[in-house]
């Protein structure tokens, strides 16, 4: 006789599982280059990303994207406007 083994998932009750986010940098290539020679936000491109308005959690999320792939998405940040980037 098999024996199936159940886990006990109590103790995860109340925790909150981080889901991770991995972007389509397509899309997001497409979205920033849409701005054209014009500066925009990471709540820009998020909200533009997601479809609705960004929370702060996703404007963190996508400024953060926006850092690391900066180079491949062909923008940099503007000088002395922190969170304000423009094509390169």
């Amino acid at each position: 006789m098999n024996a199936v083994f159940t886990p006990n998932l109590d103790c995860l009750k109340g925790v909150a599982m981080n889901a991770v986010f991995t972007p389509n940098l397509d899309k997001l290539r497409n979205i920033v280059q849409s701005f054209g020679p014009h500066s925009f936000t990471a709540a820009q491109a998020a909200t533009e990303y997601e479809g609705s308005a960004a929370s702060s959690e996703s404007t963190k999320t996508f400024d953060e994207l926006l850092q690391r792939h900066e180079v491949v998405l062909g923008i940099q940040p503007v000088t002395g406007s922190p969170g304000v980037w423009k094509a390169c």
